[in-house]
């Protein structure tokens, strides 16, 4: 499963604001404004009752909501960049997050859901994309980042 496929320019975020709140807002804009065809306030709701089931901030800088929505035709992502880093993301290991990657997946798709939520974080457990990535200068720099790792 390659990410480029998932990922467009327009679902990358250069993340303004240093909130949790303000990184997953951003997000869930971008996939709206995209053609995503659930409500923003439905996408919102369910990326907050998973966060409350426990951080999705995965270690190394990295955070990677996800959630299951009834309704929603295909799978969808955005990544959202911090240079600056959000200290109030709860990360497993309690460092800033630099890089949030939104996945949203109709409720049928059990097992692509599944291995695009592996390949995020198979691919982005690498520090040299990772520092790659949040030193970008826009969202197609980001994007052939992706293209040249062939992920």
């Amino acid at each position: 499963m390659r990410l480029i496929d998932y990922l467009k320019p327009d679902r990358v975020v250069m993340l303004s604001g240093t909130s949790k709140a303000d990184g997953l807002e951003q997000l869930a804009c971008a996939l709206i404004d995209t053609g995503v065809d659930v409500e923003k306030e439905k996408l919102t709701r369910a990326v907050w009752a998973r966060e409350q089931m426990m951080s999705t901030g995965i270690g190394n800088g990295l955070a990677v909501p996800h959630v299951r929505l009834p309704g929603l035709s295909e799978m969808a992502m955005a990544l959202g960049v911090s240079r600056e880093g959000i200290k109030d993301y709860e990360s497993l290991d309690e460092t800033p997050i630099h890089i949030i990657v939104l996945i949203a997946a109709p409720q049928g798709q059990h097992e692509a859901y599944i291995r695009l939520l592996g390949s995020v974080a198979d691919v982005l457990r690498k520090e040299p994309l990772r520092q790659a990535i949040v030193a970008a200068e826009g969202p197609s720099e980001v994007c052939r980042i992706f293209r040249e790792e062939g992920k």
